[in-house]
């Protein structure tokens, strides 16, 4: 398997999440999936109840961390404190900030950031609304794959592996180190609080094609290996950020390293360095040959503490626009069942959890879910991190409740009838009657669900009522995305989900 393949396999293995079958959209509110959107029970009046963490709880789930992606649609600087409470009160203890462009890089960085980006002042006040909820920030920089946002500039394409791919940086030119440099020591002084920093280093995807590396590989320190090459990079990044830049913890995805064996890791002091954050999206991480066989052995070896990294959005598709809540939580439990089957390679070693949420696979592709509609999702496994033991149906139910959902209804997600067809609400849109960060976000993404179904099953004679139909989604959304999100992000996120999204005439099942 390669290793792009863990951001989406096992989109089709969603049938048992705990070891029972999901029946249906069977939940537990009733709604008109119509009216939601303006419904007067959703105020925004968050719930200030927190997730208790149970100390005598899996070890896996004891360190706790929330990544947000700001390569698509980054949130206003306004949202922070509001999202940060609530991640607060779901028990995380940390953010995982993936800037990317977003980052008020200065000097000759500069042409690297977006048109939003944010501004010197903005990162400290988005690191005080942390503080005040007593989230460290642990700021994520690419500094081997993806690392697109840089590599796309004119003034650093000589950096690049191959020069007709924007994703790889050489690592065999000393500017390239010298630019990563730049890149973590500039991040390391907007944080001077943090103890912790992610130098990526997944998916590079093009290693050793470049000449500098070819000549590289032929000296007596490589002898021809590309996993020496591989691991003496990351590990080089690795001492910087934590002997120059006093990191406490540096963390790095596994991917690039996770068949290479332990005498080269123990050589390149690997362990010494970085902690690995074993990641991998599908619904079933421990199906065989998922994850390479005798990774966790070799690992044992070496590295003292590990992270696992599953996922709440952002792993279903490149262009998914609705969340997988089913396929997500399948995914977190099987990490779990992962940790008891090498509990004896693992057990005191991996020492938390980090859930992604990925708003695009990479830099310059379209986006996938927006944050508001995978944070019903991060309710859901937050729960179920605090007690594995419950039923799916005891966890949404849990979740209901601890965003305040309407109490006075207790059923099930009411169908819609179309053109003879029947449409039955995602089992997760039970949460547009919830108040949490982005709700009503959230209810127009049901909204555009069904639209799209709609539209999939009309009839020709039906496209004016659609075209009405999404004239007013289309009105909802401009109105109110701009409420979490800048301009690009609205335009780009209604161009992709509404304009170009087309009613066809044909049933598609």
């Amino acid at each position: 398997m390669t290793t792009n393949n863990r951001r989406h396999h096992g989109a089709t293995q969603v049938a048992k999440v705990f070891g029972f079958i999901i029946f249906g959209a069977a939940v537990f509110v009733i709604f008109n999936v119509f009216n939601i959107a303006e419904s007067p029970e959703t105020s925004t009046i968050l719930p200030t109840a927190m997730i208790r963490r149970d100390p005598d709880g899996p070890e896996i789930f004891g360190q706790r961390m929330f990544h947000l992606d700001l390569k698509g649609a980054p949130p206003k600087v306004a949202f922070y404190p509001e999202l940060f409470g609530f991640i607060r009160r779901l028990g995380f203890d940390s953010v995982l900030l993936e800037y990317e462009d977003m980052f008020p890089y200065s000097g000759r960085l500069s042409v690297l950031r977006a048109k939003y980006a944010y501004s010197e002042a903005d990162v400290k006040a988005i690191l005080a609304a942390a503080a005040e909820h007593r989230l460290e920030i642990v700021p994520l920089v690419q500094t081997f794959g993806h690392m697109e946002f840089v590599l796309k500039h004119d003034a650093f394409i000589n950096l690049r592996e191959v020069p007709d791919k924007a994703d790889t940086i050489c690592p065999s030119d000393n500017r390239s180190i010298a630019l990563i440099h730049d890149l973590l020591s500039q991040v390391r002084n907007a944080h001077p609080h943090s103890k912790s920093i992610h130098i990526g280093a997944d998916e590079a995807w093009h290693i050793a094609k470049d000449e500098r590396c070819l000549e590289r590989l032929d000296t007596p320190a490589l002898n021809g290996s590309i996993d020496k090459l591989k691991v003496a990079h990351i590990a080089t990044v690795a001492r910087y950020a934590k002997e120059n830049l006093q990191f406490e913890q540096v963390y790095a995805w596994n991917d690039l390293f996770d068949k290479i064996n332990v005498s080269i890791l123990a050589e390149a002091k690997l362990n010494e360095y970085l902690i690995p954050v074993i990641w991998g999206y599908a619904a079933d991480v421990t199906a065989a040959d998922y994850f390479p066989n005798g990774m966790f052995a070799r690992y044992s070896e070496v590295f003292p503490d590990m992270l696992f990294a599953g996922v709440f959005k952002g792993a279903d598709g490149a262009t998914q626009t609705f969340v997988n809540a089913e396929k997500y939580l399948a995914n977190l439990a099987s990490y779990l069942r992962l940790y008891k089957q090498y509990e004896p390679q693992l057990s005191g070693r991996v020492t938390g959890m980090v859930l992604t949420g990925w708003s695009r696979f990479w830099h310059g592709i379209p986006l996938c879910e927006l944050l508001p509609e995978g944070l019903p999702v991060l309710v859901l496994e937050a729960i179920y991190m605090n007690d594995p033991n419950l039923s799916l149906d005891g966890i949404y139910a849990k979740g209901l409740e601890f965003l305040n959902c309407s109490s006075t209804v207790r059923a099930t997600v009411s169908p819609v009838t179309f053109n003879g067809f029947v449409y039955v609400p995602r089992k997760i849109a039970a949460f547009g009657n919830c108040r949490f960060p982005g709700a009503d976000v959230f209810r127009l993404i049901e909204r555009l669900h069904l639209l799209q179904w709609k539209q999939n099953v009309a009839t020709d004679d039906q496209s004016p009522e659609l075209a009405e139909e999404r004239a007013r989604l289309k009105r909802d959304f401009a109105a109110t995305l701009p409420n979490y999100y800048y301009d690009d992000t609205v335009d780009e996120f209604i161009r992709q989900n509404v304009d170009l999204h087309e009613p066809t005439t044909t049933p598609a099942f």
